[in-house]
């Protein structure tokens, strides 16, 4: 479908991307002809500014496209807006970016803008990057789908690199069959998918237990209850290696490489940075190399270990975040009778993958009875994407996950109605 066909079609565009403005998903906005697409602002396209959210530290003009891009742009989509990112792309929080389902509260990031995108119709696809779970995060708590690709099959060139041992990129679209068929378009393996009643899908419900919102255990339980009256068999697994020291290491991992990318330009000019993320550069700068191979060591442990439990199970489901969006002014939300920063709560269940070069993806389970978007997570083996993508199907015909999809076109056609 062209771009002119889907603004016929639906009516949404135009006012959808005044909306997702006013939320602040956009840095620029162009009239490109094709299939709207929006690009997180890490991605080259050629002749758009790349700004990666900082003020200055890493600027360019693309020259050329990202070849992630370019293979999007030969299937006629067309770049209608840059998303706004966080300072190299290192947080799970947009700043400035309020959430379509209640603006008083969080996108997620650091692909926030992306998933605001989608979420209200002013795209039909958005690229984002996923380093701890920046696909994922805002993809859930926004109400749609996130893939985070098998890491290292897809092309990262002309993408700003944060951790290059942990980056990826991929698709937020509005469902797991749009993400696959994007993926494919982005260059990745399709591979063949087993019959559902060949399916086994492990629960490793101790790395949530006790520290998750009862409305997520709930909504995951019912993505559980939808695979297995589709025939998929659910078994709990457990992951102790993973469940000590997934976000650790991947949190050491990514101190100690993006310092080792722009450490070094940010102290020839600071004004390059102007939030956090110069003080994340500072802390990577003093981890020690043994501190970092000692994390890759884990990495590689957890790694191993998961691989071994998919020798039993194809695939593993647990929520996507342990948390609904929590509101712009908030520092900490409450899980299990205890505090917890939100950013650290966001991270928790997304590490284990980023950890493990693993794909994953989120689909939109239901909402909460604060009517918030919850999403579930399939982990699966490497380049196991297609498979992860039919489960995810599967869940998103669960009545939850159906009563989100319709309320989330009901949010999008309230744009229509609304907007001037």
């Amino acid at each position: 479908m062209s771009g002119s066909e889907w603004i016929a079609r639906t009516g949404r565009p135009a006012a959808a991307l005044r909306r997702a403005e006013e939320l602040g998903a956009f840095v620029e906005t162009y009239a490109e002809p094709g299939i709207p697409a929006a690009v997180k602002d890490l991605i080259d396209v050629a002749g758009q500014p790349v700004r990666n959210g900082t003020p200055g530290l890493g600027h360019r003009i693309a020259g050329t496209d990202a070849p992630v891009w370019a293979r999007l742009r030969a299937a006629g989509y067309a770049a209608v807006a840059r998303t706004t990112v966080p300072e190299l792309a290192w947080s799970g929080r947009t700043p400035g970016c309020g959430n379509p389902w209640d603006p008083s509260r969080d996108a997620g990031g650091s692909s926030g803008g992306s998933a605001v995108a989608v979420a209200t119709g002013a795209t039909v696809v958005a690229l984002g990057t996923d380093t701890g779970g920046s696909i994922r995060i805002p993809a859930a708590l926004c109400g749609v789908a996130g893939l985070r690709p098998t890491h290292d099959t897809l092309d990262l060139r002309g993408i700003t690199p944060v951790t290059p041992s942990m980056d990826t990129v991929g698709p937020i679209a509005a469902t797991a069959a749009d993400c696959l068929r994007l993926h494919g378009l982005l260059g990745g393996a399709i591979e063949p998918v087993p019959a559902l009643a060949d399916l086994t899908v492990g629960l490793p419900v101790h790395l949530w237990a006790g520290k998750c919102d009862p409305e997520v255990v709930r909504l995951v339980e019912e993505a559980a209850a939808t695979l297995r009256a589709a025939g998929v068999k659910i078994v709990e697994v457990d992951l102790p290696l993973a469940a000590r020291h997934a976000r650790t290491a991947g949190y050491t991992t990514m101190l100690f490489e993006s310092a080792r990318q722009w450490w070094a330009e940010y102290q020839r000019d600071p004004s390059g940075l102007a939030g956090r993320a110069a003080g994340l550069l500072r802390a990577g700068s003093e981890v020690s190399v043994p501190d970092y191979e000692r994390a890759r060591e884990l990495a590689a442990a957890i790694r191993a270990e998961v691989d071994a439990v998919f020798g039993d199970v194809g695939a593993l489901l647990l929520p996507t975040v342990p948390v609904t969006a929590a509101r712009l002014d908030e520092e900490t939300v409450e899980l299990g009778g205890r505090a917890e920063d939100v950013e650290n709560a966001y991270y928790r269940l997304t590490a284990l993958a980023s950890v493990g070069g693993h794909p994953a993806l989120t689909v939109p389970a239901g909402l909460s009875a604060a009517g918030l978007p919850v999403g579930a997570q399939l982990v699966g083996p490497r380049r196991q994407e297609a498979t992860l993508c039919a489960l995810g199907t599967v869940i998103e015909d669960g009545p939850a996950a159906r009563e989100l999809a319709l309320a989330r076109r009901n949010l999008q056609d309230e744009t229509v109605r609304t907007q001037p």
